[in-house]
């Protein structure tokens, strides 16, 4: 059995988790307040300070905001947060289509932003970085390993952006990848067919290796355009679903009463008859 890592939580990140998964559900709309730190502190079975440390990394995060008098109320996070909400609301999407969702919105940014990577690669790397591309799309097609084949096209993505010489793709890329990692193995599989779709990257590097620009750029755009059009019939079931959930929500009921499940605390689903405060006291294990 291989070895794996001590998932141990502090009581601050299973508060923070939770409260995530309050605003990200939109049990809080922006503009509410969340209820006070010692309301708070009774209903999660903690101290205080255990509940001011989740709410400043919530304040950290753009989704609160903490005014004079202690008053934290919901910011909207689509107009205030950054890139690194994503793997956020990845990680704690309260039903399978807002997880749906939010990979496809990743899956979009991802093609937008890899056809302008491979181009300024083309341009724009050595000629060192060049041949290393095409040494590893050989590895790519020569491995039969999954997990050996997935480190190589990680690492092929990050020697593209190396070339691109583009900070801002770079850290564009640091939090798809983050958010990507939240979707769990779906994700891999998903980038693994990508992967032998494309020939395991060989024609891109080719291209990128021979300086052409406009070849890599059409290589890239062809098979991320691929790898969108095979996941928009799933995508179209998911925001179907996720729009019946919202509108049986708005009805009264609750959003996540059927297909929903409990990813961001470990803890179990929050009481729907109490939806507007969380409710599950953090484990001290």
């Amino acid at each position: 059995m291989p070895l794996q890592a001590v998932k141990t939580r502090s009581l601050a990140d299973q508060v923070f988790a939770q409260l995530v998964a309050e605003i990200v559900g939109s049990r809080y709309e922006p503009g509410d307040a969340l209820p006070a730190e010692r309301e708070l502190a009774e209903v999660f079975d903690v101290n205080r300070h255990v509940v001011r440390e989740a709410l400043k990394r919530l304040a950290q995060a753009n989704l609160v905001k903490i005014t004079q008098g202690g008053h934290t109320r919901v910011l909207d996070y689509q107009h205030h947060a950054g890139l690194e909400m994503l793997p956020l609301l990845a990680e704690y999407a309260t039903s399978d289509a807002q997880v749906m969702q939010h990979w496809f919105a990743v899956l979009e940014m991802r093609a937008a932003l890899a056809t302008e990577v491979a181009r300024l690669c083309a341009v724009r790397a050595n000629r060192e970085l060049r041949d290393e591309l095409v040494q590893l799309s050989e590895k790519m097609r020569a491995t039969s390993d999954p997990g050996e084949l997935h480190a190589l096209e990680l690492h092929f993505w990050e020697r593209m952006l190396d070339g691109s010489g583009n900070i801002a793709f770079r850290l564009a890329f640091n939090s798809l990848l983050k958010s990507a990692y939240s979707m769990g193995a779906s994700a891999r599989e998903m980038s693994l067919r990508e992967v032998k779709a494309s020939g395991h990257r060989v024609a891109l590097a080719r291209a990128i290796a021979d300086g052409d620009a406009d070849r890599a750029e059409a290589e890239t755009r062809e098979h991320m355009r691929a790898g969108l059009a095979a996941v928009t019939p799933i995508f179209g079931h998911a925001r179907a679903a996720l729009a019946s959930a919202l509108e049986a929500s708005s009805d009264g009921g609750s959003p996540d009463e059927t297909g929903s499940r409990s990813i961001a605390s470990g803890l179990g689903p929050v009481d729907a008859s109490r939806l507007r405060r969380p409710t599950s006291r953090v484990s001290k294990k």
